[in-house]
């Protein structure tokens, strides 16, 4: 009875643990995601360093209609004001199993892109 008691309160404990998990780990593909546009968006800056936000938007890892593997869909969306190749900015969210999360890379066209993952 003791060990039943055991393996009640241990699963108590880690079944949530895992399940929380999982959501972040399917969260870490907005980073892909995002990474992937703002790279593309640095690339564009070295040959155009007046595009706007509008003009990196559109391409294409910017602007293709993602869904996680698990079905999310993903939104993007470029980081508001200064010139857009000064301050590369590309936020992707989804909400999985109830929860949003949001993948934000941020950058300049001559240095590297840097990315995070909230909640």
């Amino acid at each position: 009875m003791i060990v039943i008691a055991i393996i009640g309160i241990l699963a108590a404990i880690a079944l949530p643990q895992y399940n929380s998990y999982r959501k972040r780990a399917k969260a870490k593909n907005l980073i892909d995601i995002a990474r992937a546009c703002a790279m593309e968006q640095a690339s564009y800056c070295q040959g155009d360093s007046s595009a706007d936000n509008a003009t990196l938007m559109g391409l294409q890892s910017c602007s293709t209609s993602y869904n996680l593997p698990s079905g999310e869909a993903v939104t993007l969306k470029a980081k508001t004001g200064g010139t857009a190749c000064n301050g590369l900015g590309v936020n992707a969210t989804a909400t999985i199993s109830g929860t949003t999360y949001s993948a934000y890379c941020s950058g300049t066209y001559n240095e590297s892109v840097t990315c995070s993952l909230t909640p």
